[in-house]
């Protein structure tokens, strides 16, 4: 590890020459260490190989087995999905603010769509075409939260046909539900046109 002390930038920790040992590394932003640093430091920064071998470093890997990866620049949806089947248990939180479209159209959905209330939740049920981040993310199989900036997540955690489901969901909660090993609320389906709001172990 190396210290990183500059005038500009909040001090850190840096692996020393990470670019060259893991495929999948990106440039940290402040936004990242934002997010890490809700979690304990050992948590952070995990290494793993592959079946070929290839070192791979977790943002967060928990005691228990579920990754975190906070995604700040732009992907390919075929290295999501290879990082996605590599961790497994994975949890994405994606930095929404990166593109000022996505905020826009995030507006747009929310003044378009009436929301359902299941449970004293106010969940949201979308095309999955509706923004350009549902159409990048949308499909992945796993829980998405999407980091619009202020206190909440909205949260994907469940996918039907062409809709998809959102919630909000306050961002304090999500790291004390990560940290307390608890697990966190998802839309479940009951009868084809019901939905409901519950905890399910799992993710």
């Amino acid at each position: 590890m190396l210290a990183r002390c500059g005038a500009e930038k909040i001090w850190h920790w840096a692996h020393k020459g990470r670019r060259h040992c893991d495929q999948w590394w990106e440039n940290e932003t402040e936004w990242h260490r934002s997010w890490k640093n809700q979690f304990s430091s050992d948590w952070q920064e995990i290494p793993a190989r592959d079946a070929q071998g290839e070192l791979h470093i977790a943002d967060i890997k928990t005691p228990y087995g579920l990754t975190i990866e906070f995604q700040h620049s732009a992907i390919k949806l075929d290295e999501v999905v290879k990082r996605t089947k590599f961790y497994d248990q994975v949890i994405w939180i994606i930095d929404a603010t990166r593109r000022p479209t996505d905020l826009a159209q995030y507006a747009q959905m929310l003044e378009y769509n009436y929301p359902d209330r299941f449970d004293g939740v106010d969940i949201y049920t979308v095309h999955h075409t509706e923004t350009r981040l549902l159409k990048e993310w949308g499909s992945l199989g796993r829980i998405v939260g999407f980091d619009y900036g202020g206190d909440n997540l909205c949260l994907l955690t469940a996918a039907q046909g062409h809709n998809r489901y959102l919630f909000d969901f306050p961002k304090a909660e999500f790291s004390k539900s990560i940290i307390d090993g608890k697990p966190l609320p998802v839309v479940q389906f009951g009868e084809p046109t019901q939905r409901r709001y519950r905890r399910r172990r799992g993710y």
